[in-house]
């Protein structure tokens, strides 16, 4: 059987309960805290809030446009790195059902992704009504943001199976993402646009694939026009490719785990 095969046979027989540990870790998480699913909307909006009133307020840059496009960098960003910082337990922190029974590890992986998915959902409903409030009129392009958002996820889900793998054996993996989720913000066009960037260095930023989705974001949000379409097909083919041998890892070690954790 091929790792693709596996991997989706792995889905469809373990559909349900995908479906279950989502929606518990989505409660669970909703349990813990007094405002419960406002947290997921709020969060976002301090963060914009907090780097407005550095960039703009104190250092006095960022333009009259600068909330929008720091909003509309913030969401994906955030989307990117709960998804990275989240897989790296996802299965050390299922040790109690993974020394009980076999459940595909892959299962533990792609359940993480949807919480975080479904947080990522309800922020891009506060994004888009933002955009409405401040006056960026509704366009056709609007109807390409969950086309974007499915790469996104296809780019995050190799590397998320990847951290999943290293976790087990190294735990100070999670602290080291948290680091490297810092990062991310200053190597992505976050805080700025490509445009804001020198033309000698705006290709070193495309590097980093996030920063072909952010502007893709950016483009049929903020200037109604295509995604970096090319760019992103680059994305998917190299992600698949990742994601064949993520897959083959995990499928080859996965028996050994529990007698890791």
């Amino acid at each position: 059987m091929t790792v693709f095969a596996k991997f989706i046979r792995s889905i469809k027989e373990h559909k349900d309960l995908i479906r279950y540990l989502t929606f518990f870790d989505l409660k669970s998480n909703v349990a813990r805290t007094y405002m419960g699913f406002l947290w997921w909307i709020i969060d976002p909006i301090l963060y914009m809030m907090i780097y407005y009133l550095l960039v703009v307020v104190i250092l006095g840059r960022g333009g009259p446009h600068y909330l929008v496009i720091l909003f509309t960098g913030l969401i994906p960003l955030k989307f990117t790195t709960a998804c990275l910082v989240d897989s790296t337990s996802s299965i050390v922190g299922k040790a109690s059902i993974i020394k009980q029974i076999y459940v595909p590890k892959i299962v533990f992986i792609l359940v993480r992704l949807c919480v975080n998915s479904i947080k990522f959902l309800l922020s891009s409903i506060v994004l888009m009504l933002f955009l409405l409030v401040y006056g960026i009129d509704f366009e056709w392009t609007y109807l390409l943001y969950p086309i974007i958002a499915v790469i996104h996820a296809i780019i995050l889900l190799p590397l998320m199976i990847l951290f999943a793998h290293v976790g087990v054996y190294l735990r100070d993996i999670k602290n080291l993402m948290q680091y490297i989720a810092r990062v991310l913000l200053y190597v992505s066009p976050v805080l700025f646009t490509i445009s804001d960037v020198p033309k000698r260095l705006a290709g070193l930023f495309y590097l980093n694939p996030f920063t072909t989705v952010i502007e893709s974001y950016r483009n049929i949000l903020l200037y109604h026009s295509q995604p970096l379409w090319l760019l992103l097909g680059g994305l998917i083919v190299i992600s698949f490719i990742l994601l064949y041998f993520a897959l083959k890892i995990l499928f080859k070690y996965e028996n050994e785990y529990a007698k890791v954790i």
